[in-house]
């Protein structure tokens, strides 16, 4: 009895060491690649937003359609507050394009410029998000009819917003992590 309690506590050992093990390896990777990461992601929702219609266009509807109805998760496709392509709307309204595609362009600059930018103030931020929870509100309340045009400029300043705010800080998270890793690795050889 002594002895398959003492087996049952090494194979738990063993499970336990290998799924710590399995995390580490996971954190560690996306500590290293959590830009490469959403910018593939941002990239890839793009890709497929614009494609949805094209595929429609081509007469691939049942591909077009689940994919169609796949990006409702994230956001409501209006049509009239959409832009279409070859009759098919996109993926996305114009907002939201807006949106993920400066998110996208701006992960691909921050890719490049990391070092030298620093995180945006949070009253810049502010004053960056208010365009569209403004052009947003005022619509949602019936006050005005917004316009395609303007959901893409204010859905751009908001991506950038969020990007520049968030992303340097982030950056900065990840690097006191890598700091810390190192100064723990380097006091457990010493």
């Amino acid at each position: 009895m002594e002895q398959s309690i003492k087996t049952l506590q090494k194979r738990l050992a063993t499970v336990f060491y290998t799924c710590a093990h399995g995390f580490n390896v996971f954190a560690d990777y996306f500590i290293n690649h959590w830009l490469g990461i959403i910018t593939i992601i941002l990239g890839g929702a793009l890709f497929f937003a614009i494609l949805t219609p094209l595929l429609a266009y081509a007469g691939y509807e049942p591909m077009a359609g689940i994919m169609f109805r796949s990006f409702h998760l994230i956001c409501d496709q209006i049509p009239s507050h959409s832009f279409f392509i070859c009759g098919h709307q996109i993926g996305i309204c114009a907002r939201c394009l807006a949106i993920y595609t400066s998110l996208f362009i701006f992960s691909l600059a921050f890719r490049k410029y990391r070092t030298k930018i620093s995180p945006l103030d949070w009253k810049l931020f502010i004053l960056l998000l208010l365009p569209m929870a403004l052009d947003g509100g005022t619509q949602l309340f019936g006050w005005r009819q917004s316009f395609n045009e303007l959901r893409l400029f204010t859905g751009a300043l908001f991506g950038l917003g969020i990007f520049w705010f968030t992303l340097p800080r982030v950056q900065n998270a990840v690097d006191e992590s890598k700091a810390i890793e190192l100064a723990l690795r380097a006091r457990i050889q010493a």
